[in-house]
C-alpha cells in the first residue's frame, strides 16, 4: 500500500513543478505529479535511477510512491500545474515522491531552494553531496533535456 499525502506545504522550484507534501508516515516528500510539464516518463526515470543508485550504495533521497487523494487536490487551491499560461489541477492518484532530506525546526520543515553556505558544516556526507551536485549538472539536468 502506498504512502498517502495528507498536507500540501508549498510549491517547489524546477521544471517538473513538484510540490512539498507531508505524508501519513510522518515524513515530507517532494512530489512530482503524473501531469507535470516534463512528461510522465520523468517519474519512471527518477524512480528507476534512484533505485539503481540505492543498489550502488550511493546516498540518495528515499523514493516512494505517494497516493494523492482527489479530495486533497480539490481542496488545495495551490496543487496546480502551470501550462501554457493556464493553471491545471495536479493529477490525483499515484505520484513519485523523494523524501525531503532537510531537518525540522520547531516541528516545521526547513525549506531551502539553495543550501545556505553557513549550513554546509551540517551536511554529514559533504563529499557525496558535492558529487551529487556535480553529477546533476554534468548530466545536463535542464528540464529533461
Amino acid at each position: 500500500m502506498p504512502i498517502q499525502a495528507v498536507q500540501h506545504v508549498r510549491r517547489m522550484r524546477g521544471g517538473a513543478q513538484s510540490h512539498l507534501m507531508r505524508a501519513d508516515d510522518g515524513y515530507f516528500y517532494v512530489v512530482k505529479f503524473q501531469n507535470n510539464p516534463q512528461h510522465l516518463r520523468v517519474l519512471a526515470n527518477e524512480l528507476l535511477g534512484t533505485r539503481l543508485a540505492e543498489q550502488a550504495a550511493l546516498p540518495v533521497a528515499t523514493p516512494e510512491l505517494i497516493w494523492v487523494d482527489p479530495w486533497l487536490v480539490r481542496n488545495t487551491p495551490d496543487l496546480t500545474i502551470q501550462l501554457a499560461g493556464r493553471s491545471l489541477p495536479c493529477q490525483s492518484g499515484l505520484q513519485f515522491g523523494s523524501r525531503y532530506v532537510a531537518g525540522l525546526t520547531n516541528g516545521a520543515a526547513e525549506i531551502f531552494d539553495f543550501l545556505p553556505e553557513p549550513m554546509l558544516h551540517q551536511v554529514k556526507n559533504l563529499e557525496a553531496f558535492a558529487g551529487a551536485l556535480a553529477f546533476d549538472k554534468w548530466t545536463c539536468n535542464a528540464n529533461g533535456r
